[in-house]
């Protein structure tokens, strides 16, 4: 999946579960969750995190490929289990849920995911799959960033707060 598919989908789902459950909607939790939705890809030295990351991308390409130990379980669990339990926010929450929503939209592709690495290399994927950069994919961009502006306009944002209030107020709080 492109990146910004990735960040679309992750804002998508991430501003649906702040519009449904006791998860408030900020700045610091829609920044963890665009930067959760592209650090799997740490591991791609020519994705749009990798060609950022000062050389760190290739270096976890050499230890472990693409699609290898960054999409795996044991990533997302030992990532959420320190930041959520030793520095608990509204971005740390962002950030490990856009990281599995990665995961997640990774395992629905044609190439699959090491959900079990290193007990297994063997890459899982949902039934039905789609091909990166595909018109499928393209159509699911779409669908995604629908969905995320409909749960912005219907409740993802506190009803005494406006967009406007919740783009500039709430980044200076």
């Amino acid at each position: 999946m492109r990146y910004h598919t990735h960040i679309v989908s992750s804002l998508a789902v991430g501003t649906g579960i702040a519009a449904y459950t006791p998860v408030s909607f900020t700045i610091a939790y829609a920044a963890g969750l665009t930067l959760g939705s592209l650090l799997p890809d740490i591991d791609e030295p020519n994705s749009y995190i990798g060609r950022r990351s000062f050389g760190v991308a290739k270096q976890v390409n050499k230890a472990f490929g693409h699609r290898g130990f960054t999409h795996s379980l044991l990533a997302w669990g030992a990532i959420t289990i320190v930041l959520l339990l030793q520095h608990f926010s509204p971005f740390t929450l962002g950030l490990c849920l856009g990281y599995a929503f990665h995961v997640l939209a990774d395992y629905c592709s044609s190439q699959g995911v090491p959900l079990l690495w290193p007990f297994s290399k063997k890459r899982y994927r949902f039934i039905v799959t789609y091909r990166t950069s595909s018109f499928f994919e393209t159509l699911l961009f779409y669908c995604f960033l629908a969905l995320f502006i409909y749960f912005l306009t219907n409740g993802a944002i506190e009803e005494n707060r406006s967009f406007f209030t919740f783009l500039f107020i709430d980044f200076l709080e």
